[in-house]
């Protein structure tokens, strides 16, 4: 019974911080109520656009044009109640937990490994009518294990030999991702992994030689071993309208005829067959085309107001677990929302990589709310002086 009443304490808390006292109990510290509010409004935004971007591709593959989005709504309800739960656990437990939970995120990405491939590759694993994917997972597990191990070492992390047993565990998960393949994960992690090390402590002179020896290898591992060269020769052919792949034409179009305003919800092109898959990857361009620049500046100003929401709860955090957890789950959300926005725009190769709280997917809107109510509960915390 403890669960349930944990789920509605805690959505009772976004309407009213008195409602526990009401009902004669000693209410919990408020949490940060604007990162709920721009989280359930990306949340909310990404269901109506989802709704909207899908209805003739599930209506010609599946007969029925309600199908993503009912789906949608299904991840959309427990994606909540993660946010509500994690919100409501003491943060310093996954610090103890951290070494499990990267167990399980590397588990997740061996077992996927080990299953016969789903459209060629190995980046699924099936749950009946659903399908996880691991490499969320293991992102989210990664965050959480990185902070619990630069705040055990404290001020030495600014030696290096502190944290290369950190960068060799990071180079173990690249591995799998790229065999799986998840490229497009791999960067993420790697640009958020930086983060973390300087707000720990790491000096710059120890942090570039790593990211020298990430972008090198990155170089050949694409043009050396061909692995997704082209993307990037067809990113290269897209610098220009005459060139490069069809997604990201069709991309920059529906951006450009949105305009200010865009067209009205509803009323785009791009999804009647023109942008392949609308409703995932490319969801912004949907967004561009029906929202216009004011939707895009919306969905943008959300993704502003929960990563300074982030930082502000690491800057006050009780403990440095609780800091650098808060840097890395926001650090992540934005090289990740960064990095689907330059795929859009055709700034980048095409990487697969979904837009955080409004793309459609399960896994990445469940792992995205979980890591948010960890951030929930830092600022829970702090405000309770503790």
């Amino acid at each position: 019974m403890k669960l349930p009443l944990a789920i509605a304490d805690g959505l009772l808390e976004i309407i009213s911080p008195h409602s526990a006292r009401a009902r004669g109990r000693e209410p919990q510290p408020a949490s940060d109520r604007l990162v709920w509010f721009a989280a359930m409004g990306l949340m909310a935004l990404g269901t109506v656009m989802v709704l909207s971007s899908s209805v003739m591709l599930a209506d010609r593959r599946f007969g029925t044009p309600g199908f993503f989005w009912i789906r949608q709504m299904i991840w959309w309800f427990l994606a909540t109640v993660l946010l509500v739960v994690f919100s409501r656990i003491d943060h310093r437990h996954f610090r103890t937990w951290a070494p499990l939970i990267l167990i399980l995120g590397l588990g997740g990405l061996g077992v996927a490994l080990t299953l016969p491939p789903i459209k060629d590759v190995h980046r699924w694993i099936n749950l009946g009518p659903l399908r996880l994917q691991p490499a969320e997972l293991f992102r989210l597990a990664f965050v959480v294990y990185a902070a619990a191990f630069l705040a055990r070492r404290g001020e030495q992390i600014i030696w290096a030999r502190r944290w290369l047993l950190l960068v060799g565990v990071l180079a173990l998960g690249s591995g799998l991702l790229l065999a799986m393949p998840e490229f497009s994960a791999v960067l993420t992690l790697w640009a958020t992994t930086g983060f973390l090390l300087l707000a720990a402590g790491v000096r710059w002179r120890h942090v570039l030689p790593s990211i020298v020896t990430a972008v090198v290898a990155s170089t050949i591992v694409v043009y050396g071993f061909g692995y997704k060269k082209a993307r990037v020769d067809d990113w290269q052919a897209g610098l220009t309208m005459t060139g490069g792949s069809y997604q990201v034409k069709q991309s920059k179009l529906a951006f450009g005829s949105g305009g200010l305003f865009g067209k009205g919800l509803g009323e785009g092109r791009a999804k009647m067959s023109y942008l392949p898959e609308p409703h995932t990857d490319f969801i912004l361009s949907s967004i561009g085309e029906e929202l216009g620049l004011v939707g895009i500046t919306a969905v943008w100003l959300a993704f502003g107001l929960l990563v300074y929401r982030a930082w502000r709860a690491a800057m006050r955090a009780p403990d440095r677990f609780g800091y650098l957890l808060c840097i890395g789950i926001g650090a992540s959300l934005l090289v990740n929302a960064a990095l689907n926005a330059s795929v859009a725009t055709g700034l980048s190769p095409v990487t697969g990589l979904p837009l955080p709280f409004v793309s459609y997917g399960g896994s990445s809107l469940l792992c995205t709310a979980a890591g948010w109510g960890m951030v929930l509960n830092v600022s829970r915390f702090r405000l309770a002086g503790r």
